[in-house]
This record gives structure tokens, sequence and C-alpha cells, in this order.
């Protein structure tokens, strides 16, 4: 049978050809892939990261996106409903995904289906880091509030000479702090304004101390701490160039400090006297304020006292105070060592301020402290007379005044006093001239409280 002629080698570079070509169309479409990723997954705040396989090669970008990795979705490589900015950085991915996918299909090829040429992927990464510098999105600055948040993360003490420290504020500093972020906050919400630096003028301060009064009916010393904490913050904004006012200077804060208690003599005695064997918590209570009498320190600095404080051969307590970091030392008194005899670990385990306020009130309505005491406040600088019970005042900075009272009481000089409690010396005697030793501060403390 005659099949006729039949052209092999036409079939054949056909057949080649429409490989060549095949190859080159899957080559270009499967050699591709987009993804995107937190750059740091563990981290508080992480950028979200462009990922371009092409070609064998990975092109790496940043989207300029920020994000809680709680608010990203990893499995579907985009933001979660509960992220606050989902849509805008939805949109802002959606985006990026079609200008990759522009790029990648205007890439010129020839008849033959060549496959594309180094230059042609370089132009393509080129065009891609075009297109992301020209779409980033605005920086918007951080508002006034913003950087109060900062201003709380990030502070740090200054030493007496005005030099900066890496050391942070204690607890109850950075509580104040927060709590008057969260006036602020409050203030501007109330009074329908947007604060900004060239708000921070008399106007406001008149306005925010009035609403501080009367919305919070807070007293002028506690007033007077929320300004103080602005003018910290404004100074530190001031230093970080984030403003040039200076209206805040003039300020005006209230130091009358509303009238509070020492305990008398008798009244320390019966509490220390006080059967308390059928409450472990009001007995623990006790050894604690107890504590902070013979010391005279702070409840912040007493909560952080470790074994190694104590040295017991000495007879002391070296520590250094949070509030400023001036070195203390501190007699063991014989009525400390009874308390330091019931905790031979010297690991104390203190109640939080606020528990130990609320237990020292129960504590004096067992030693029945119900005398009345006439307190004086200040309001808008109008004198405020209270009547309250003296158990109704007992706090833990009463035993640091009680400590004080007492020490002069029994004749301790000031400047011995000054020395334990960490108190700025007074003129210039004390500052230059006086220096005590460990020894004398000893003498002087231990034999006085003897008395007790």
């Amino acid at each position: 049978m005659f099949f006729g002629y039949f052209n092999f080698s036409s079939v054949i570079s056909s057949v080649a050809d429409l490989a060549t070509a095949s190859l080159a169309q899957l080559l270009t479409k499967i050699t591709m892939r987009v993804s995107f990723y937190l750059d740091r997954p563990t981290a508080p705040q992480s950028v979200v990261m462009l990922n371009v396989a092409f070609r064998s090669k990975r092109f790496r970008f940043s989207t300029g996106i920020s994000t809680d990795p709680k608010q990203w979705n990893d499995d579907r490589q985009e933001p979660k409903s509960n992220d606050p900015h989902q849509n805008i950085n939805r949109r802002r991915l959606n985006s990026i995904r079609e200008a990759i996918d522009r790029a990648y299909h205007e890439l010129s090829f020839s008849d033959k289906a060549k496959l594309i040429s180094d230059s042609e992927v370089e132009a393509f990464k080129t065009r891609i880091e075009t297109f992301l510098i020209a779409d980033k999105p605005k920086q918007r600055d951080a508002s006034f509030l913003e950087q109060f948040q900062e201003f709380i993360d990030t502070y740090t003490i200054r030493s007496p000479e005005g030099l900066v420290t890496t050391k942070r504020p204690s607890d109850v500093t950075l509580a104040r702090y927060r709590t008057t972020l969260e006036s602020l906050k409050a203030w501007s919400k109330a009074k329908r304004v947007t604060l900004d630096y060239t708000k921070i003028d008399e106007t406001f301060y008149q306005h925010y101390c009035d609403w501080l009064r009367t919305a919070k009916g807070l007293f002028d010393a506690t007033v007077a701490n929320y300004i103080k904490t602005i003018k910290t913050f404004m100074k530190w904004a001031r230093r970080k160039g984030y403003h040039q006012t200076t209206a805040y200077e003039e300020f005006y804060r209230d130091n009358r400090n509303s009238e509070s208690i020492a305990l008398t003599l008798d009244e320390l005695q019966t509490i220390r006297n006080l059967d308390l064997t059928d409450s472990l918590r009001l007995s623990r209570t006790r050894d604690h304020f107890l504590l902070q009498v013979y010391t005279g320190m702070r409840y912040g600095d007493l909560k952080l006292l470790q074994p190694h404080h104590f040295d017991i051969q000495s007879g002391v307590i070296r520590y250094s105070t949070q509030k400023n970091d001036t070195r203390c030392i501190i007699p063991i008194t014989r009525p400390m060592k009874e308390i330091i005899k019931k905790y031979p670990s010297l690991l104390f385990e203190f109640s939080s301020s606020v528990k130990q306020n609320l237990y020292l009130k129960e504590l004096a309505q067992r030693a029945n402290m119900a005398q009345q005491t006439t307190i004086i406040r200040f309001s808008a600088g109008k004198r405020v007379e209270e009547i309250k019970s003296r158990a109704e005042l007992l706090t833990t900075h009463v035993a640091r005044r009680t400590f004080a009272s007492l020490s002069v009481r029994f004749g301790v000089p000031e400047a011995v006093i000054a020395s334990v409690t960490g108190h700025s010396p007074k003129g210039i005697l004390q500052s230059h001239y006086i220096r005590l030793d460990e020894q004398s501060i000893c003498e002087l403390v231990c034999n006085a409280w003897e008395r007790l």
C-alpha cells in the first residue's frame, strides 16, 4: 500500500517548537509566587513583608504595613477581622498583588517564546520596588496622647545633676503617669477637644484643674500630682523635639500637702501587742507595718528588700531608694530584730500597696483607733476640714512618718534621721560638713529605739 510522502523532520521540528513554547508558557505561569508574612511574628509589633519567588529567585520587600501579630492571619496571609486597620491594610495588600500581576503580564516575549532574560528579571524587580515606594502609605505623626504613652513606656530618671540615667521610675510613679494619661483622655472626650502641644496653655490648665476637682472630686494635693506629671512629660517631649512651647512652665502646683498622722508611742505599742493568733493575714500585715516603722522606708522600697541587703553581722540594712537612687543605711534595732526572727529567710512576701492599706485599716480597728482627728485639705485653694477616725487614716506612709516622729522624740538628730530615710540634707552644714559613719548612725538610732 502506498502511503505517500511524509516529512518526518517537519513533524519533529513542529513538536519541538510546540514543546518549547509550552515549556516557556508553563514557566511564565508557575515560576512566580507572591506571599506575605510577618518579619517578627513573636514581637509586639511586626512589619508585613512581601516575598516574590520568580524564575528560581526570591525577592523580599517591606510592604510598609506594621501590625500586631495577634491581628494577622498567617494561613490566609491577610489581616484578621480584629485588626482596627483591617480595611486599609487589606486594600494595601491587594493593590500590591495587582501591581505585581500587571508587571508580570507586561513582560515582553518574542514569537519564539524565549525564556525571560536576567535583565528582564531585574527590570521586573525594579518595577515592584518603584511601586512600593510610590504607593507607600504616608506615616501619620504620633498624636499628643500617643507620645504621652511613649513617655510612660520609655522615660528614665535624671540624676540630681541632670544626667540621663537608665533607671526607670518606681511602679507607684508609673501608675501615677498612667492615671494622668487616662484623665487626659477622659477630659479630652468630655470637652470634645483634640489635645496637642499648642493647647497645653493657661486656658487648658484652668479648665483641666477645675474638671479634676468637680468631675473627679480631687483635692488640690492630688491635682498637683497630675500637674507635676504633665510638666515632666512636657519637658521630656521638648527634649525630644516634639514641641517648642513653654506655657506649661508657668503651671502652678499647690505643694500644701493634706495633713496626715503619725502614730503615738502608745498606739504603736498597742498595735505591736495585739493578739492576732486568729488571723495570719493581719498578723503578717502588722509585721510588715512594724518593719516599715522600724526602718523608716517607703513601702515601695520595703517590698524590694532582698536577703543580700541585710548585713546581720554589722547590724545594718544597706539599700538605694527607688525614688532618687539615694544610698541609705538602716540600723537593725532591737525591735526590728524581733520581727526578723520570725522570718529567718529574710523573705517577707509583701502584699500590694492597695491591699496593705486596706488591711491596715482593719488592723487599726482591731487596735480601737477610733479617736477622731480633724484633717485639713484644700480645694481650689480653699481650706476644707474633714473629721475622720485615726483608723481611717492609717496607711503605709504613716509608718514612715511614725519612724521620723518617734526618732525625734527619742532624741535622734534630724541629720541622722535623714541618713536613714534618704531625705535630702538641709543647708550647707548637712550637705557639706556633717559626715556620719555607720557606727555613729547605729549607736544613735539603736540606743534611741531601746525606749520602745
